[in-house]
């Protein structure tokens, strides 16, 4: 994906983010007011005015170069910077599951098969019954291992059954298949989300959005950007960050 601007406009953009994180009470401000919205609207959250306090576009003095100064202390900074671990699991290590023969080109019949097995996995999977939906949408693989959706949905059920690297296995296969796939990015996106790995949890749920709105999908991203933003900060602080 380009950009939707020129990139020389990128070094005025970061210098007013880094204004916004120096003196966050300017985002008060009513000709600010569309940045607050924004940043509210994906689950941020602006720091409360000081009662009597106006906000001001005042900014901290920065340190000179010949004095570099540390402007807060290593624990001071990892304190600001805490991520919601909530919903993070263990991951899960079982062997690779079965995924389907690249090189077949299934019948008519097999892809009608296919299309059988798939309804019988909706049924399973609508009872819960898990294990039955999984085995059903592996047969229906065997049977057509092109169609990018049965991976995505037995993903869909390894997310059920709290296996998020099972499932990221079935969406990188159905995004091999179909780059577009609003399901894979969807449940991609909630299993990096439940291994901790938030900036690639943003990244698929914002794809799934923009390929095909879910209300559910669009629930999970909110949940995931602040610690998508976090993730970044602490990168960023890192002697090791690197944009290359």
């Amino acid at each position: 994906m380009s950009l939707p601007f020129n990139k020389e406009h990128l070094a005025p953009l970061q210098r007013f983010v880094e204004l916004c994180t120096a003196n966050p009470q300017m985002l008060h401000l009513p000709d600010l007011a569309f940045v607050k919205n924004f940043i509210e609207h994906f689950g941020g959250k602006v720091p409360m005015q000081a009662a009597g306090d106006p906000p001001s576009m005042e900014v901290p003095m920065q340190p000179s170069n010949d004095e570099p100064e540390k402007m807060e202390s290593e624990s001071d900074a990892e304190s600001e910077l805490e991520l919601d671990m909530t919903n993070v699991l263990e991951p899960d290590n079982d062997p690779p599951q079965k995924m389907g023969n690249p090189t077949v080109e299934p019948t008519e019949e097999e892809i009608a098969e296919a299309q059988s097995k798939r309804s019988e996995a909706v049924s399973a999977f609508s009872e819960k019954d898990y294990e039955k939906a999984i085995k059903l949408y592996t047969e229906a693989i065997t049977l057509n291992p092109h169609a990018a959706l049965l991976y995505a949905k037995r993903g869909q059920v390894f997310l059920e059954i709290k296996k998020p690297n099972a499932c990221i296995r079935d969406c990188d296969r159905a995004l091999e298949l179909n780059p577009d796939s609003a399901a894979a990015h969807k449940f991609r996106g909630r299993a990096n989300q439940l291994l901790g790995n938030f900036e690639e949890a943003a990244t698929d749920l914002r794809l799934a959005c923009k390929f095909d709105f879910d209300e559910q999908a669009d629930e999970w991203l909110r949940e995931v950007t602040p610690n998508g933003f976090v993730n970044l900060r602490v990168q960023k602080s890192s002697p090791n960050f690197s944009c290359e």
